[in-house]
C-alpha cells in the first residue's frame, strides 16, 4: 500500500480504481490489499470498495475476504512485554514512538511523541491511550516503531539478532514491524491463494519494500514499483513507474487486457 499503491499524499485515483476493479470482478479475479497496515485503517482506505476485495493486514497476521476471517496470528501478552523491553535497551531508539496494533484498535502508551501519535492515525483506526498493558482487551497482531530513515536498516538487523521467535521488518522509511516469525504477507497471500482454489502461478504481487520481499518471490508475477528499495527490484521481474503517478492501476489494467 505506501509507497507502492497509495501516492505520497496517502491516497489514490478512486474513479479510476473503480472502473478497474469491475473489470477485475467482471473477469472473477480477486484484488487483495497486502499491506503492514492495520485492518481497520486498510478497510477504511478501501471504504467504498471493502466489500468486492481480500485484505491481507498486519504484514499478513490477518486475512480476510467476504467478510470472513481465514487466518489470525496472535502475539502472546507476555511476548509483547518482552519486546517491548528489548527495544528499550536500544539506545537509539526512541521509547516513544511504539504501538501496539490490535484487532479492535491500536495502542499507544501515554507518554508517546505527540507528532508520533498524530501520524500514526494516518495508518490505524480506533485510537486507545493506554498507562500499561493491563489496560489492553484485545487481540494483539503486531508492534509497531518509528525510527530515523537513516537508522533503520542498521535498527532492524540489530533488533533481529535479539529478537527469537519474532522479526522486524522495514515498512515505508521510518517504520518498522514486528511481528512473528513465521509471519509475512506471503504466508496471509497463501492462505487468500488457498480459499480462491489459485497457485502462486496465477497471483500478480506489487511492492516497494522489505516486508514486501516474500510476497513477491512467492508470487508467479512480481512487480517492483520504480521507488522500491534495490533488494526489492532486484526480487521482482517486472520493474514499473513510480508510486507517486499510479503506476500500480496502471499496471493491473495492462495485465487485464492481455
Amino acid at each position: 500500500m505506501d509507497g507502492t499503491f497509495l501516492n505520497a499524499a496517502s491516497t489514490y485515483d478512486k474513479e479510476h480504481f473503480s472502473k478497474v476493479l469491475d473489470q477485475l470482478n467482471k473477469k472473477g479475479i480477486v484484488f487483495a490489499a497486502a499491506s503492514g497496515r492495520q485492518l481497520l485503517s486498510l478497510q477504511n482506505v478501501f471504504s467504498d470498495f471493502k466489500d468486492q476485495m481480500a485484505f491481507v493486514a498486519e504484514n499478513g497476521a490477518i486475512v480476510t475476504y467476504n467478510d470472513e476471517i481465514l487466518f489470525e496470528e496472535v502475539m502472546s501478552m507476555d511476548d509483547v512485554k518482552k519486546i517491548l523491553d528489548l527495544v528499550s535497551q536500544n539506545e537509539r531508539f526512541i521509547g516513544q514512538k511504539i504501538l501496539l496494533s490490535g484487532e479492535k484498535g491500536f495502542y499507544i502508551f501515554e507518554n508517546s511523541d505527540p507528532d508520533y501519535l498524530e501520524k500514526s492515525k494516518i495508518y490505524y483506526s480506533n485510537l486507545n491511550i493506554i498507562k500499561s498493558l493491563d489496560e489492553v482487551d484485545d487481540k494483539i497482531l503486531k508492534l509497531s516503531a518509528n525510527l530515523p530513515a537513516d537508522y533503520i536498516l542498521e535498527f532492524e538487523s540489530w533488533l533481529n539478532s535479539r529478537i527469537g521467535d519474532y522479526r522486524a521488518v522495514t515498512t515505508g522509511f521510518e517504520g518498522l514491524d514486528i511481528i512473528p516469525s513465521h509471519i509475512n504477507k506471503a504466508t496471509g497471500l497463501e492462505k487468500l491463494a488457498e480459499k480462491l482454489n489459485i497457485g502462486p502461478d496465477e497471483i500478480a504481487a506489487f511492492g516497494d519494500n522489505h516486508n514486501d520481499l516474500e510476497m513477491l518471490e512467492y508470487a508467479g508475477h512480481s512487480y517492483a514499483v520504480d521507488n522500491a528499495r534495490e533488494k526489492v527490484k532486484s526480487v521482482s521481474e517486472n520493474i514499473i513507474g513510480h508510486h507517486d503517478t499510479g503506476a500500480v492501476i496502471d499496471e493491473i489494467e495492462k495485465i487485464i487486457h492481455l
